[in-house]
């Protein structure tokens, strides 16, 4: 089993104004199991799913997955915080409108049942046309922490062996993207704190995840190359050929330290000095996982890479949360 690639590698359900199912539906399939915990047992060992804090390279990523004709990732859905009402196509389709997306693979969920319904029979009957099926999972600031707690219990008790492709970014690039981005839509700003930690409770999510589950890997998105896609797809045991043609460096913007207001330089420092280590112990490869870390040890020796990192990011978690405070 593959757990990481060697080379590097509101808690409210959405519900957008209602939208009518419309065009030629298709006939269930017969064999379409009947509830959510009898589809995620059918679907969980081909589930695929995109993991990063907002403004992390989530969306190039499940795009360049969903540009294979074995893959089909849902773009938000959501399905943590979902409680599966029968009116998801409506529903997400009206949520991609509202946005301005335009229809495909990653916006749009298709017609495919006679009747609209819950996520998981659409879940159900795109696995019987695509090898992996799944969605791209955005944390954001807000409940950033609560949040990854109840993806992770969600994830272990119905997608346990799945696919978790983890998407990193230099975290100076997603604090000033993400804060920049709220004010030019005019929505909420989140502190420069509450984006960081943010950013390292995915991190967190990441040991977790990678400590737990069977199939998990990560990639940074300033480090994508060809290697990267050619080792996700021996992975997932597919090609990713046209992967990387989805990445455009140009247009892809990057941040210093003089960018952040001097009473914030020296967590985003700190936070960028965290990041470098995390992504190169991660790029060399996590070893032995499963030791005890147990984080009174007096000596510093005792701790493995990834046992030093998740007690760093930890105090670095607790720090940010009391200067929220």
């Amino acid at each position: 089993m593959t757990r990481r690639l060697g080379l590097m590698l509101r808690a409210r359900r959405f519900r957008p104004p209602s939208a009518t199912v419309a065009g030629d539906s298709i006939p269930p399939a017969p064999d379409i199991p009947t509830d959510m915990a009898q589809v995620c047992r059918h679907v969980a060992a081909r589930g695929l799913f995109v993991i990063g804090a907002a403004r992390s390279g989530t969306t190039i990523l499940q795009n360049a997955l969903n540009g294979a004709d074995d893959i089909f990732l849902f773009g938000e859905p959501r399905f943590h915080l979902d409680a599966g009402d029968a009116d998801f196509a409506a529903r997400y389709n009206g949520m991609h409108r509202a946005w301005s997306n335009q229809e495909n693979k990653s916006t749009y969920c298709p017609h495919l049942l006679e009747a609209d319904g819950p996520w998981w029979a659409y879940l159900a009957r795109l696995a019987d046309t695509y090898r992996y099926v799944g969605s791209k999972i955005v944390i954001n600031p807000a409940h950033a922490v609560a949040e990854c707690g109840q993806l992770f219990d969600f994830h272990c008790r119905h997608f346990y062996t799945s696919r978790y492709i983890f998407t990193f970014r230099n975290p100076l690039d997603v604090l000033m993207s993400t804060r920049g981005l709220a004010q030019l839509t005019g929505g909420r700003v989140a502190s420069h704190s509450e984006v960081l930690r943010g950013f390292f409770s995915v991190v967190q999510l990441y040991v977790r995840a990678l400590r737990n589950l069977p199939h998990v890997h990560a990639v940074f998105h300033e480090a994508i190359d060809a290697r990267v896609f050619d080792a996700l797809g021996k992975a997932l045991e597919l090609r990713l050929d046209d992967a990387m043609d989805y990445y455009d460096r140009g247009k892809v913007r990057h941040y210093s330290l003089d960018d952040i207001p001097p009473d914030h330089r020296a967590s985003a420092a700190e936070a960028m000095a965290l990041y470098d280590d995390f992504r190169r112990e991660a790029m060399t490869g996590f070893g032995l996982l499963q030791i005890e870390q147990n984080d009174g040890h007096l000596d510093a020796g005792h701790f493995t890479p990834l046992g030093r990192l998740s007690r760093r990011v930890n105090r670095f978690l607790d720090e940010l949360a009391e200067r929220d405070t």
